[in-house]
């Protein structure tokens, strides 16, 4: 008796639909982004990417921008799930190699050639994946009159 009062909740669940608000995935897409700051957060890991790793920076410097990284990251995978399952996995990917460069950039600032390379290499495949993950987006949401996030 037990195992059906908790597995009759769930199905209750399941059948009312997603759990973001609108009609349409587009509609529910629109929604995530516009209350997780979406757009604001993409634009701040981007510009993240593009400062780890700069050749001539002190230890601590490199150190400091390493860790906003992966702090941005960190915030931004806070909020996934999306409502839509390709949209998730495009910035679950990004995030995942954008900490993993955040990692090995911080651990680079003491000279490691290694790990500043493989910081980079992970820089190219997060912003690559958050390309995806934009293009995604805009596929979902051309169609609505304010599909920005």
């Amino acid at each position: 008796m037990l195992a059906l009062s908790v597995t009759m909740p769930g199905l209750v669940l399941a059948a009312c639909g997603s759990t973001f608000p609108g009609n349409t995935l587009a509609e529910q897409v629109s929604g995530w982004a516009k209350t997780t700051g979406f757009s604001a957060q993409v634009s701040t890991v981007q510009g993240d990417l593009r400062r780890i790793a700069v050749a001539g920076q002190s230890p601590g410097s490199v150190r400091t921008v390493c860790d906003v990284l992966e702090t941005d990251v960190l915030a931004a995978n806070q909020n996934l799930p999306t409502p839509d399952h390709a949209l998730t996995t495009f910035l679950s990917d990004a995030y995942s190699a954008a900490g993993t460069a955040g990692r090995d950039c911080f651990s680079s600032a003491g000279g490691s050639t290694r790990l500043t390379a493989a910081a980079l290499a992970q820089r190219t495949t997060a912003r690559r994946d958050l390309i995806k993950a934009l293009a995604r987006y805009d596929s979902l949401t051309v169609g609505l009159a304010d599909g920005s996030p």
